[in-house]
């Protein structure tokens, strides 16, 4: 039996395609280890939006090579339908398949052979219509399902390389998907995830939308918790934001994709929304859902952004209701607009600006958990937890009410508190009520009430 070790890099899109990939691999024929371990064959999946995402890809192509000199490297992904031509002259590389020939990875790797020169397997992405995707029925070692729905961006936004990677926007009818998501609930799922490279375009090639799935998704009640990944701003409605607020099924939590707090900025790169439309979205949403969690990516350092620019993507991230950010240096993306616009922005004005940022994201994130100190939430328990929490305990035993503790579990609540549990033995799945006490670090902590609808098997 050939063992096979997969590296998926970038967006819960990719890791819905490796797990894709890996379901329909036939059965006995091979062993999945866990990368670094030994393999013969190494399928590493590609992001592509920064330079450090290529980096990150190559390092892995070398590390793999000189952990098994005679195994087998296959690279797919985004970095692979961008930039072939680079791939074939990195070393150790066996095999490059893009996007839309990556569903046909199985053939490849059960013939899978070391190869003098890379074999490329890249066609046309604008050529591909419609979605084609696999259905997944268990993804190895996840407690949430990934869903995905939607796939490629009609948008050019002037940082963006993705759309050369993934195409035109295509979807997933709503049929398949509730179908797709009735699989996932008899494999013992209980949340899945709706993911897509532009989620809000979702329905407009097949004439519906994204709102009209929600509602078919809230009626079908196929499982407890379906969660949104990242929005954009110029596509969250008010009718879709107090759908959700009414919804019994789809979680609290938007990630919204701002970039910049700054409209000029947001100009030149294209985007199709002003500050006061993002504000308008974030203010809305915790005007109807007062616990709900608000992320957001915001991009630093973007050509030409002066320092009174930042400062008001600063202000704004500080005076909103977002709760947590993601922050993106900017990376120069060959291809695109922005590569070649004028004033970029030096490597360390980057760095200390992102570093503000993230600081202020910890500092919003804390203050968002600490406001639940008290409350009690359905905790869905992902894995368990081995390291030490040092400090008082926070246990009913007077006998364990100080000094630290070892394991416990650790789940997410329905508007994304990360909770470490730290009593009670618990299964993966199992879904706990749980009082918060207190937060550490970057993660609430709490106590648990009691076991609700245990995991099957």
């Amino acid at each position: 039996m050939k063992r096979i070790s997969f590296v998926t890099l970038g967006c819960k899109v990719n890791q819905y395609d490796s797990a894709a990939i890996l379901n329909m691999l036939p059965e006995g024929g091979f062993s999945e280890v866990s990368f670094p371990e030994e393999a013969d064959i190494y399928v590493i999946n590609t992001c592509t939006v920064t330079q450090k995402a290529d980096a990150e890809a190559r390092h892995y192509i070398s590390r793999a090579k000189r952990i098994n000199p005679d195994g087998v490297v296959i690279v797919t992904g985004c970095y692979a339908q961008v930039s072939p031509s680079e791939l074939e002259k990195a070393n150790g590389v066996d095999y490059i398949v893009g996007n839309f020939d990556k569903f046909s990875l199985t053939e490849a790797i059960q013939d899978a052979k070391p190869q003098p020169q890379p074999r490329v397997i890249v066609s046309d992405i604008f050529k591909v219509k419609e979605f084609e995707s696999p259905e997944i029925k268990k993804f190895p070692e996840r407690t949430r399902a990934f869903l995905k729905i939607q796939d490629g961006c009609n948008y050019r936004c002037t940082f963006c390389i993705i759309p050369y990677a993934r195409g035109r926007s295509r979807s997933l009818p709503v049929i398949e998907v509730l179908r797709r998501m009735e699989v996932l609930a008899h494999s013992g799922y209980k949340e899945v995830v709706l993911t897509g490279v532009h989620l809000a375009s979702y329905g407009r090639d097949i004439g519906t939308k994204l709102l009209k799935l929600l509602q078919d998704i809230e009626k079908a009640k196929i499982v407890k918790r379906v969660r949104l990944s990242s929005l954009d701003p110029a596509d969250t409605a008010d009718e879709l934001i107090s759908f959700v607020a009414s919804s019994e099924t789809i979680c609290p939590q938007f990630h919204v994709a701002l970039q910049s707090g700054d409209e000029d900025v947001l100009k030149r790169m294209r985007r199709r929304y002003t500050p006061e439309k993002f504000i308008h979205c974030t203010d809305l949403i915790r005007e109807k859902m007062p616990d709900a969690a608000i992320g957001t990516d915001i991009m630093v350092g973007f050509p030409g952004e002066t320092d009174k620019e930042f400062e008001n993507s600063f202000n704004l991230a500080k005076d909103s209701a977002l709760t947590y950010f993601h922050v993106f240096p900017y990376s120069k993306r060959k291809g695109t607009p922005a590569a070649i616009m004028p004033n970029q922005i030096h490597p360390q004005v980057i760095k200390d600006r992102s570093s503000l940022l993230r600081e202020l994201g910890q500092k919003k994130k804390t203050e968002f958990y600490r406001s639940f100190i008290g409350r009690k939430f359905s905790v869905l328990v992902e894995r368990p937890v081995l390291s030490r929490v040092e400090g008082p305990v926070l246990s009913r035993s007077p006998e364990r009410s100080e000094g630290s503790v070892e394991g416990g579990s650790r789940g997410t609540t329905p508007n994304y508190i990360s909770v470490r549990i730290l009593d009670g033995d618990f299964k993966i799945g199992d879904e706990v009520q749980v009082e918060i006490r207190d937060v550490k670090g970057k993660e609430a902590l709490g106590l648990p009430e009691s076991t609700v609808n245990p995991q099957m098997g």
